[in-house]
């Protein structure tokens, strides 16, 4: 959901949701900067819907690892794993050092800003995904393939779920579940909070389609676009990183890329849908894209693709913060809170039109809750 808070807050909320990831970096460049007109004025030609930190952080992070000469980049370990040194962080607060990278790069920052966009395509939301379709292959039986269209698909990278290793630990226990791919160079850890019994067969579904749609499609065989995508990832979490490059590398060797499309989520699903598959079920989903829509846009997107069952059966499968879209349907957690709902749900929509929140994830896939159905939703 787009809210249009002063930049200041959007810094300082950022920090506290890397920091509450296990980040340190970030946390205190964004609190060190979130006063600095200076700085925060390089967001002034970004859209509306990118003048968020990690905008100028990518941008500052991809002048870094194309290979700017700067003291920042000692403390991005990041920098240290693509020009193959070890990591010495040098200590101290980095915030004048990332100030002084912005003055001395300032035009080069200007450009990116306004030109670029944010583009995480972080595989590890696969970990609910992956569960997520299962649950709708075993809706059908099994007996065809699924079509697959990914909205705001980045560089396609989830397309490819398939091709990646799952492994999921019970959260107080030795129980342990392999999926997909074994031995892939792309190996996901996910924790299993409450019954990993719970979890759908995780047979991996048969899939005769794969499209992506966004509006700014990454290539992921273009050395420059795909340094954008890291760029987008945080510098002090080697994992995530090199879960990336391994799954851009991935995409690279494909011998059957996912077919990526450009345009607009709302305004041109019918017209890319129209296009994936024949008659057989289609998928349409999407992860922590949702929140770049306004509220309207989110209900027309629900409507958009309800719209599409006219002619072939449809599941609607996102994984999104509720707190973020509250115009896409998402049953509350079985688990009760008070407060708001700050959960990522994975809620699948059936050809029906009921909405089940099958699971709750963490954003970036290192833990999911997968509610059995007999629980109330």
């Amino acid at each position: 959901m787009l809210v249009e808070l002063p930049l200041p807050d959007h810094f300082r909320g950022f920090a506290a949701v890397v920091e509450n990831d296990g980040g340190t970096t970030y946390p205190a460049i964004c609190r060190g900067v979130a006063d600095d007109d200076d700085v925060l004025s390089l967001l002034d030609g970004a859209p509306l819907p990118q003048r968020r930190p990690l905008l100028l952080l990518a941008a500052v992070h991809y002048l870094i690892l194309a290979g700017a000469q700067h003291p920042l980049a000692a403390y991005y370990d990041t920098v240290a794993a693509v020009r193959g040194r070890p990591f010495e962080p040098p200590g101290g607060d980095p915030t004048p050092v990332f100030a002084d990278f912005c003055r001395s790069h300032r035009d080069a920052l200007t450009v990116l800003a306004a030109t670029r966009s944010t583009q995480t395509n972080e595989v590890g939301r696969c970990s609910a995904l992956m569960p997520g379709l299962c649950h709708v292959a075993t809706e059908h039986g099994r007996a065809e393939p699924i079509a697959l269209l990914d909205l705001g698909t980045s560089a396609g990278l989830n397309l490819l779920f398939d091709d990646y290793a799952y492994t999921y630990r019970a959260r107080d226990g030795d129980d342990v579940i392999q999926a997909g791919t074994r031995g892939s160079a792309v190996a996901l850890e996910c924790t299993v909070r409450g019954d990993p019994a719970a979890l759908p067969e995780l047979r991996t579904p048969a899939v005769s389609a794969r499209v992506g749609l966004d509006l700014a499609p990454l290539d992921a065989t273009s050395d420059d676009e795909a340094l954008w995508l890291l760029a987008c990832q945080w510098p002090d979490n080697p994992v995530r990183f090199g879960r990336l490059r391994a799954a851009l590398e991935n995409r690279r060797a494909s011998t059957d890329p996912p077919r990526l499309e450009r345009g607009d989520m709302v305004t041109d699903l019918h017209r890319v849908a129209a296009t994936v598959g024949q008659r057989e079920p289609l998928v349409v989903f999407h992860s922590w894209v949702a929140a770049y829509l306004d509220e309207a846009q989110q209900r027309a997107l629900a409507t958009a693709v309800r719209t599409l069952g006219a002619t072939r059966p449809v599941h609607h499968l996102y994984l999104e913060a509720p707190f973020e879209t509250p115009g896409l349907e998402a049953p509350p957690s079985p688990e009760p809170h008070q407060g708001p709902d700050l959960a990522t749900a994975l809620v699948h929509v059936g050809p029906g039109g009921e909405a089940t929140r099958l699971a709750d994830a963490h954003p970036h896939g290192y833990w999911i809750r997968w509610w059995p159905p007999s629980r109330p939703r």
